[in-house]
């Protein structure tokens, strides 16, 4: 796997999460963190401490308990079955203003799970404190977390403040769960899911705060230039889109150990699926936008040799670049700046 230094990793989410540029945020101890599990779990716990502070989200939770004051709703079966009427008191089902909710079992799930791994001793000891503060949320498996279901998950005002802690919550979580095919007990490691991501995010967040004058975009779909669509086909979603004046490009962000692949001959090639995929956005795009020029890129982590390639297919232009993540950040910068400058300056 690729690997980037820690710092770097941490320059990448304050790119890619706004709310990391907090002061909160600015007062967690880097030093401290020695790889990604130390990094995730430091800002988890930088998040959750904001939460108890601000106080835990409440709502109404479902709860039946046999009581001497009656409350809500009679449950007659279960009153009968446990005597409770001969001790002059009632099974009673009743919704009680509780913390006890399914985002703060999730991150006490969450917490529980880190309790166990090989943490830095201080990152350790503050999983372990913060704890103390989930006493009365009930204790759930991480298995049986539904990720789907929280993302899926109304937002407001109310509980946005819970979006952070639970992304880094779902990311150290996830690993630990196999795949969900029957039989399948493929565990990915935490890098294999992260970092990928991460690098697709920054290079958007990158972009769109540099490149002050382009209109940047994100997860932007297209549809094929096809006259006899009909909802077949699959879709078609473009990691960043960046229109400067009379010029579109598209990013098409990939994150493998190995960048190139090996034919036949045992010839290095550019990957087939990713140029085929990066033919097909840029061919239906300039289909649809016809006052526009536009170009795509192929960008990769630089992982053994660097590649500044570039190619005319069929009247537009297409580029494979590779951006070194292991410098140090301002040299990261500095390389990103010239890439768009490269690809946009060619004709």
């Amino acid at each position: 796997m690729i690997s980037i230094p820690i710092k770097n990793v941490y320059h990448m989410l304050v790119y890619a999460f706004k709310e990391l540029k907090s002061k909160q945020y600015e007062r967690l101890n880097r030093d401290d963190c020695e790889n990604i599990y130390d990094l995730l779990t430091a800002l988890l716990l930088c998040a959750t401490q904001m939460l108890i502070k601000r106080g835990f989200l409440k709502s109404y939770v479902e709860q039946s308990d046999e009581i001497a004051t009656l409350r809500g709703k009679i449950n007659i079966g279960n009153s009968i079955r446990k005597l409770s009427f001969q001790n002059a008191r009632a099974v009673c089902d009743f919704d009680e203003f509780s913390s006890n909710i399914y985002f703060n079992q999730v991150l006490k799930a969450t917490l529980l799970y880190l309790k166990n791994k090989p943490l830095q001793g201080n990152i350790k000891r503050d999983v372990c404190a913060t704890l103390m503060y989930f006493g009365e949320i009930d204790t759930i498996s991480i298995s049986s977390i539904k990720w789907d279901v929280l993302r899926a998950f109304n937002r407001n005002r109310n509980n946005a403040h819970y979006d952070t802690p639970l992304y880094f919550a779902a990311l150290i979580c996830e690993e630990a769960i196999p795949g969900q095919n029957k039989g399948d007990r493929d565990f990915r490691t935490l890098e294999e899911k992260f970092l990928p991501s991460l690098f697709e995010r920054f290079i958007y967040a990158f972009y769109k705060k540099h490149l002050e004058s382009c209109k940047v975009s994100f997860q932007q779909p297209i549809k094929w230039n096809a006259n006899n669509a009909d909802g077949m086909l699959p879709g078609m979603i473009l990691d960043t889109v960046i229109l400067d004046g009379g010029l579109k490009l598209i990013i098409d962000t990939k994150f493998y150990s190995k960048t190139l692949q090996s034919n036949e001959n045992n010839k290095l090639t550019i990957r087939s699926n990713h140029l085929y995929q990066i033919f097909a956005y840029v061919k239906n795009e300039a289909a649809q936008t016809a006052d526009k020029e536009v170009r795509g890129m192929l960008l990769y982590p630089k992982v053994d040799i660097g590649l500044e390639n570039s190619y005319t297919i069929a009247g537009n232009h297409f580029y494979v670049q590779t951006v070194d993540l292991n410098q140090d950040f301002d040299s990261i910068k500095l390389e990103l700046l010239a890439i768009y400058e490269n690809v946009t300056a060619g004709s």
